[in-house]
């Protein structure tokens, strides 16, 4: 059934003088006129005041409705009939969202967040990772010969001239010497010191065998995990005018 026009009152327009029924007429019904039918006036007078609290009543229940969701409220149901058939009105419907209660925090009527977030590394609590050190090994010599060599190219008998040529690890000086112990200027007496330094003049290395890394692995897909409570969904309408 289509929704009675309330606006339109019996016989508002009519010509035909106004009844006006007393307390007695009221309360008595159609038994006032007797046997006979009542007249036009007593008709219109009577379906008009019908029609007027009607009307009234009308009236009374969409200021009600007004009242308990004015322009801006929210109605919620289980329901899925949209609540302009209840209370009037024009509603928008809200769909796929949370309601959350405007402050310090959040603006009046804004929108935001998602159903699903993806963490960057800056959101990662700090934390440190462990790594193996397994990697002991040894190391062959390689090409460290270590050699040298001193000559005494003079044609005099040995050791009576101090022109040695030295190469490489070993090295012969000439020494002075006093009374068995060596001293700065010749006193008298003398003698050789044959030296042995490997770093003198050494350039080799050790093998290469042994080389190796350490690597941290990754892990993680980087794929968005979801951030939504536990739900019940319902319908929900706000009400623009």
């Amino acid at each position: 059934m289509a929704t009675p026009d309330f606006s339109k009152v019996w016989a508002s327009n009519s010509p035909l003088p106004e009844y006006t029924f007393s307390d007695s007429d009221y309360v008595t019904g159609w038994d006032f006129v007797g046997s006979a039918p009542p007249t036009k006036n007593e008709f219109d007078a009577w379906f008009k005041l019908v029609d007027q609290k009607l009307n009234w009543l009308y009236g009374q229940l969409q200021d009600t409705a007004s009242k308990l969701y004015p322009i801006g409220s929210v109605y919620i149901s289980f329901n899925s009939t949209d609540p302009s058939t209840l209370f009037g009105g024009t509603w928008v419907r809200l769909k796929d969202r949370f309601l959350l209660a405007s402050g310090d925090s959040y603006a009046p009527n804004t929108t935001g967040g998602s159903a699903t977030k993806t963490i960057a590394t800056s959101n990662l609590p700090s934390h440190t990772h462990s790594c193996s050190t397994v990697g002991n090994h040894t190391h062959t010599r390689g090409s460290m010969n270590i050699t040298g060599s001193t000559t005494n190219w003079d044609n005099e008998p040995w050791g009576t001239a101090d022109n040695f040529t030295n190469s490489g690890a070993l090295a012969m000086e000439v020494t002075s010497f006093s009374n068995g112990a060596e001293v700065s200027t010749y006193s008298g007496g003398g003698g050789f010191r044959l030296t042995f330094d490997a770093s003198r003049n050494w350039s080799g290395e050790t093998s290469w065998n042994g080389s190796h890394s350490h690597t941290i692995g990754n892990t993680g897909s980087s794929l968005p995990f979801n951030v939504m409570p536990p739900y019940t969904t319902v319908y929900a309408w706000r009400r623009t005018a």
